[in-house]
């Protein structure tokens, strides 16, 4: 009598989730909870993309995937699988974790198909960033954003299930990243002294969509922008590379002394780090005079712009624009060495 539903529905709703749980395929598991996703109407084809959309498929090219997003994002129909995709049907999409000897619902989120892949498509363009020649992925998908969060020399290589489940909440609901997602990643570039595409992109992603005063952050290095921790990670990234040029094999370089000091307490750091560059211009210039003429006038292009000096401080987002230009200044780097 006291039961919220009565057992022909409670029996109806355990046999559609058991049937749903057995379909592996169409399966996937983040961290602690486990998702499960159906069309209105049943057709398989709609979880199929959805799925192929959040991990990737070996089947499927990234870019056959992100066209038809795009398609069903503007309203459009799509053929796949053999099947038209109406961007107005119903799609649902539900999170389970285990609680005791009992299911807990982690979330359940409900949408017109197009909307769903509209909100994937914003996450994934807020997370596109500039790819390494050797970075073969096309795409960063869900698993390969959480991964850079955890110390990959761990035994234990899982991310937090709690972070999972937040981060594909929010993508889902195009709503703000979770701040964990954005510390533990800083906490990463603390401890490994680099910041690699995934960082860079988790980074851009979060302060995009979490502070829209940053809307101007691009995918590539931009020159043009005057914002000071910006122009510092760019300037830092120049540094080392003249230590590179002027010590070639070097082994340890500044990146890894002095990276996060002088990402958090530039005034303190840098002046330091400009009177060692000096020393290894006046190395490159008795090789090679022009290099070391160029890399100074680079030096002055950034300073000229820093009229009140080096900040005593940068706040936690602050840092995170300080190694997006560190990062959009090194590959801008490397793509004019493999162009020449």
């Amino acid at each position: 009598m006291n039961a919220p539903i009565s057992q022909r529905v409670a029996f109806g709703y355990g046999a559609a989730l058991n049937y749903l749980l057995g379909d592996f395929e169409r399966v996937q598991h983040f961290g602690d909870t486990t998702v499960v996703c159906w069309a209105e109407g049943g057709e398989s084809a709609y979880s199929d993309l959805w799925v192929t959309d959040t991990n990737g498929s070996d089947k499927v090219s990234d870019r056959d995937v992100q066209s038809a997003m795009a398609d069903l994002a503007q309203g459009k129909e799509v053929v796949w699988k053999n099947t038209v995709l109406d961007p107005n049907n119903h799609f649902y999409i539900l999170g389970l974790s285990p609680n005791a000897a009992r299911l807990s619902v982690r979330f359940f989120y409900q949408d017109h198909f197009g909307a769903v892949m509209e909100n994937m498509r914003a996450h994934y363009e807020r997370i596109r960033m500039t790819r390494p020649s050797y970075d073969s992925r096309e795409q960063l998908y869900l698993w390969s954003l959480l991964s850079e969060t955890v110390n990959q020399k761990n035994r234990d290589k899982k991310p937090s299930p709690q972070l999972a489940g937040d981060m594909l909440r929010a993508i889902l609901a195009n709503g703000r990243y979770p701040e964990t997602l954005f510390l533990q990643t800083q906490l990463r570039i603390r401890a490994e002294h680099d910041v690699n595409r995934g960082k860079a992109a988790i980074i851009k992603a979060y302060l995009l969509k979490n502070y829209p005063q940053y809307y101007w952050i691009k995918e590539e290095l931009d020159m043009s922008q005057t914002a000071v921790p910006y122009r510092l990670g760019r300037l830092f990234s120049l540094l080392e590379n003249i230590q590179e040029t002027a010590n070639p094999g070097i082994t340890t370089t500044i990146k890894d002394k002095y990276f996060s000091s002088a990402c958090a307490m530039p005034a303190t750091i840098f002046p330091l780090l400009i009177n060692l560059a000096q020393k290894h211009l006046r190395k490159i210039k008795a090789i090679t005079p022009g290099k070391a003429i160029y890399c100074d006038k680079q030096i002055q292009d950034i300073l000229s712009e820093l009229q009140d000096g080096f900040p005593t401080r940068l706040t936690i987002q602050e840092q995170g624009l300080f190694q997006i230009g560190y990062y959009h200044e090194k590959q801008a780097r490397y793509t004019k060495k493999e162009e020449k």
